[in-house]
């Protein structure tokens, strides 16, 4: 057997040391490591609860968007009604113009939209429209694009034609 120079023995355990410090560092770096991983799952979780509150307040400002818009449309049927009454609507009765397929998307056009669809249909111009139902052009352009939107059609003579098919005009007029 072989015996070791007590010099080597400092060495040996100057090594142990030294591996024994660097096994503690490793350790100290491994615990901070998980406490930034734990740092980060919370910041996650906390982003997560402010995007499922965005989303719910976001769902709550459509939901209130669409109960103003139908208490909107109520009011403004109500004042066209108080305003115009039925002897005042040039538009013909609905329930006797064209076949039923074409009265739906009608009733669910406003008094003032079936009003400017029947002038358009009859050849009047933006401003004579303007001039007969006493708005301006740009209110008649604005109803005239609602029209189009709401019946799917993308120019005026696909609202004559639909204004031809539901009967609100004559054929040949």
């Amino acid at each position: 057997m072989k015996m070791k120079h007590p010099a080597s023995r400092t060495g040996d355990q100057a090594r142990i040391a030294g591996a024994e410090a660097r096994a503690e560092q490793a350790e100290a770096r491994t615990e901070q490591a998980k406490s930034r991983a734990e740092a980060a799952e919370t910041r996650t979780e906390q982003a997560e609860t402010r995007t499922d509150l965005a989303k719910t307040r976001t769902e709550q400002a459509e939901s209130r968007t669409e109960q103003a818009e139908t208490a909107l449309q109520s009011v403004v049927h109500r004042e066209v009604d108080r305003r115009w009454g039925n002897a005042a609507r040039p538009l013909k009765n609905i329930s006797a113009a064209g076949s039923p397929d074409w009265q739906v998307p009608l009733q669910n056009l406003t008094i003032r939209q079936r009003e400017v669809l029947q002038l358009i249909a009859e050849g009047q111009t933006t401003k004579q429209i303007g001039g007969i139902l006493k708005v301006s052009p740009k209110t008649i352009e604005y109803h005239r694009l609602k029209l189009m939107a709401g019946l799917n059609l993308h120019d005026i003579p696909g609202l004559v034609r639909f204004a031809l098919r539901a009967g609100l005009i004559p054929p040949g007029s």
